[in-house]
């Protein structure tokens, strides 16, 4: 049994790891194909995990911009024509980008009995922060490249609950949720919390969809010193910390892949921020697994799956635009957080995640 995924995005790859070793674990042979270029740095990685294939992928410097979806057609065309040089049993494709779906049904047509799985991860253009009408062009373009296409999935895996609210009016098949995971051999170290003020994380890529203005008025208000730590970059970075700084104490460590540093950082904080621009259609953060992963309560602001949790299961505060967040309840939180540490065990563990997985590729395979 030959597996085949692909995907156009590093940050994704954690993900990918995750297939792939419940597929090895079945015993079936895996191929990954990715990209050489790091869509967060702009440049050419510098490191690709040992026996992936990395395409060589034009380059592009803004995220918005013609040459970047041009590089997303190009990156796609030669991930299939790589594809089709193998007799691959199963593909698991990783959208966006959306020219992948597309290349996928291409495919199909050549290969009418090797399955598709198509793994939707973000909805494109819908979760751009731009007042737009989506259905109007460009948009709909955009947009119709998945729409268009998605009849070539045998099943649809959807990052998160809220995103089906769209995918199923354009598929009529089945559709599984499979949310984000990470390893469960979390490196958790002794909480270092300071008794005095309130310590904040901000976690992930500092990008334009998160909402600077937002945050920076909800720290304002709150009514302790706070101190916050930045754990991430990207091309926001220097006005998020420059703006922060004028109202509360900024430490910035920048990116951190070690696992053990980072632990060192979540030990000395009492709450992470998930707080990004309105309109976005976004359900579930990456960064919000970290946060609950390693006992954190989150200060929120995206609908659909996380506000629903933090609802349902008390794992941090709900805010609007004019919300006063209180300290004292994400104090009470953190330091009595096994019930975030449960949730986290429950819904978001690796084996989880391959569990879930195998019962797709099952469910395809009968």
């Amino acid at each position: 049994m030959k597996v085949t995924i692909v995907t156009c995005y590093e940050s994704n790859e954690e993900r990918v790891a995750f297939v792939k070793e419940a597929c090895e674990e079945r015993g079936y042979e895996v191929r990954v194909i990715t990209s050489d270029f790091s869509h967060v740095r702009k440049t050419v990685r510098n490191s690709i995990p040992e026996g992936y294939h990395a395409i060589r992928t034009k380059p592009y410097y803004r995220n918005l911009s013609l040459t970047r979806l041009l590089s997303h057609r190009r990156f796609a065309k030669d991930a299939f024509d790589l594809i089709g040089q193998e007799d691959a049993d199963l593909l698991w494709v990783i959208a966006p980008a959306n020219s992948l779906i597309k290349e996928a049904a291409r495919y199909q047509r050549k290969h009418p009995h090797a399955p598709i799985i198509i793994d939707i991860i973000d909805m494109w253009p819908e979760s751009l922060p731009l007042r737009y009408d989506m259905h109007a062009f460009p948009f709909s373009l955009w947009r119709n490249v998945r729409k268009k296409h998605l009849y070539c999935a045998d099943h649809l895996v959807s990052e998160c609950d809220f995103y089906q609210q769209i995918l199923k009016e354009e598929y009529s098949g089945k559709i599984t949720t499979i949310h984000w995971a990470k390893d469960e051999e979390f490196v958790r170290q002794p909480d270092r919390l300071s008794g005095n003020g309130l310590s904040l994380l901000y976690l992930g890529s500092i990008n334009h969809i998160i909402d600077i203005d937002a945050i920076a008025k909800i720290i304002s208000h709150i009514d302790e010193h706070v101190t916050l730590h930045v754990v991430g970059d990207g091309e926001s970075r220097e006005a998020f910390v420059n703006e922060l700084s004028r109202i509360c104490e900024v430490i910035y460590y920048g990116e951190i892949r070690d696992e053990q540093r980072k632990s060192e950082i979540f030990s000395k904080c009492h709450a992470g921020i998930n707080i990004y621009k309105d309109g976005l259609y976004i359900g579930l953060t990456v960064k919000c697994i970290d946060y609950f992963g390693h006992g954190l309560p989150i200060i929120n602001n995206i609908k659909g799956d996380t506000y629903e949790m933090v609802e349902k299961n008390d794992l941090g505060i709900n805010v609007a635009e004019d919300s006063i967040v209180s300290a004292k309840q994400l104090k009470q939180l953190r330091q009595n957080n096994e019930h975030i540490y449960a949730f986290y065990q429950q819904n978001f563990s690796k084996a989880i995640f391959k569990e879930k997985c195998l019962q797709v590729i099952d469910e395809v395979l009968q």
